[in-house]
């Protein structure tokens, strides 16, 4: 089975964090509020520190969970201190509902002394008087056990006066996504193997084919798959590897279920640990040259179609798939899609579209082609245009209807390699010209498969594919632009 470089096992690490359904016991360690009294006036802000106390414990993970009255109060932001530098994912604040939940970590040396989570910053909106309160469900985990003495977490009163101010922070729920966030997007109405193959390609890099594939699937899938007695090193080289590709910790059930697949299964190859630190080395002394053996295509040989489909995915963020999505198309292609009379607004509104991706006007005919697709087709949703949406499609079926265009929507059949220079238009925004963007071309329709794995530019490649589709990368198509983000030299 493929072996993954290792790229920080370097890293002292001495913890391994686990999953929250693992977190049951309970122990010494406290949560509280600093102040516990405060008085404000409306309008005012003020600060509470969230102060952890081990008592005795030696902490990793923890987790507040704040309550209070959100017609009296609202929060205005949420500071990490260093006691538990590393921001978890999956971090609220809810002004709504009076309700805020924040996590944090450490690698290392565990936490043994007391010292401050948080500052949480507030405003008062009313007068009367609000209980802060640390929520039953905030956590202070020591490898993967729950440590937290229930019967001491703590609370803030705070006393208002004054008339009543308008609040200065949204309404609805904040959802804060952290620096460090893993960015995984997974459809959860999907059943649990399409999630779990989600994660199976991140790591493995192809669709499960044998047997101990499957059963790696199925272990990310239900999990289950936990040593007993546990492997510490196993683990942490998988959280290593996990952190490697996502930049945070884990979160959800099925994540750490990936961690105790990479731990448990034959993913890490433990005899060959010293192998792949000399191969972290290598990665970064040299830089694996991939094989050229593409002939150069020349940019005259595609046609207004493939051309025009550069344009299509780099705006519409999609291949074509519907009728509407083909007259589109054609319209970038071969033009004539200009309203008459002409919506000058609709068309000012595209031109400012086409500036922000592109910081430039128009120039070529295909680009001025472009713009009226864009102001006179559905692209455009604004209330501001005019224009009716039908007008365009109408004047596309009369340009499609004449005789010298030669093209009807039903004979437009892309090639694999087709498709390919519109992913690459998706991706960079200008069709492929240099010999590097042909090479990519070429992996996204091939494939490709380095000597050499370099799992950073193989984790910035995932993510500018998130970015780019918005969902994570699970069949081999999907891995070959991975591949060519990652290895062409085009991106």
């Amino acid at each position: 089975m493929k072996k993954i470089a290792i790229s920080f096992l370097a890293l002292a690490m001495s913890i391994v964090s686990v999953s929250p359904s693992m977190a049951l016991a309970a122990g010494s360690a406290t949560l509280t509020l600093s102040p516990t009294n405060t008085s404000v006036e409306t309008g005012d802000s003020f600060s509470l520190s969230v102060m952890v106390t081990p008592n005795g414990e030696s902490l990793d993970t923890a987790r507040v969970e704040l309550d209070w009255d959100a017609s009296k109060l609202e929060v205005l932001s949420f500071d990490l201190g260093s006691l538990f530098p590393n921001l978890s994912p999956s971090s609220e604040m809810d002004n709504t509902n009076g309700d805020l939940s924040y996590g944090a970590f450490k690698f290392g040396t565990p936490v043994t002394s007391s010292g401050t989570l948080a500052t949480v910053t507030f405003r008062a909106l009313a007068s009367g008087s609000s209980t802060i309160s640390v929520m039953s469900s905030s956590k202070l985990i020591s490898d993967g056990e729950e440590k937290i003495n229930a019967s001491a977490l703590g609370a803030a009163s705070i006393t208002i006066s004054g008339a009543t101010v308008e609040s200065e922070a949204p309404e609805e729920t904040q959802e804060e996504e952290s620096s460090s966030g893993s960015g995984v997007e997974v459809d959860t109405s999907a059943s649990l193997e399409e999630q779990a193959l989600v994660y199976f390609g991140a790591f493995y890099g192809r669709l499960p084919s044998n047997g101990d594939d499957w059963s790696a699937l199925h272990c990310i899938a239900y999990g289950g798959c936990k040593g007993d007695p546990r492997d510490l090193a196993a683990e942490q080289a998988a959280l290593v590897i996990f952190g490697a590709k996502y930049a945070t910790m884990p979160s959800t059930t099925m994540e750490w279920n990936v961690i105790d697949t990479l731990a448990y299964t034959d993913f890490l190859d433990e005899g060959d640990e010293a192998e792949e630190e000399v191969a972290v080395e290598e990665e970064e002394e040299i830089a694996a040259e991939p094989e050229m053996g593409v002939e150069e295509e020349e940019e005259s040989e595609l046609s207004l179609e493939a051309q025009g489909l550069v344009y299509f995915g780099a705006f519409y963020g999609r291949m074509p798939s519907s009728g509407d999505d083909w007259s589109a198309l054609h319209c970038i292609a071969y033009g004539g899609c200009q309203g008459d009379p002409r919506d000058l607004q609709a068309e000012q509104d595209a031109l400012v579209i086409f500036g922000a991706k592109y910081a430039k006007m128009p120039a070529t005919s295909m680009e001025w082609n472009v713009i009226h697709t864009l102001a006179y087709t559905d692209f455009l949703q604004t209330d501001e245009i005019a224009a009716e949406p039908e007008m365009g499609v109408e004047a596309e079926e009369e340009i499609a209807a004449e005789p010298e265009m030669g093209v009807q929507e039903e004979e437009v059949e892309l090639t694999l390699e087709q498709q390919a220079i519109g992913w690459f238009g998706k991706i960079s925004g200008a069709l492929p010209s240099s010999d590097a963007d042909w090479l990519a071309v070429d992996y996204m329709v091939n494939g490709y498969s380095p000597e050499t794995q370099d799992l950073e530019a193989e984790s910035a490649a995932i993510s500018t594919f998130v970015s780019v589709f918005g969902y994570l990368p699970s069949s081999d198509q999907d891995w070959n632009i991975v591949a060519a983000i990652a290895y062409s030299g085009a991106f």
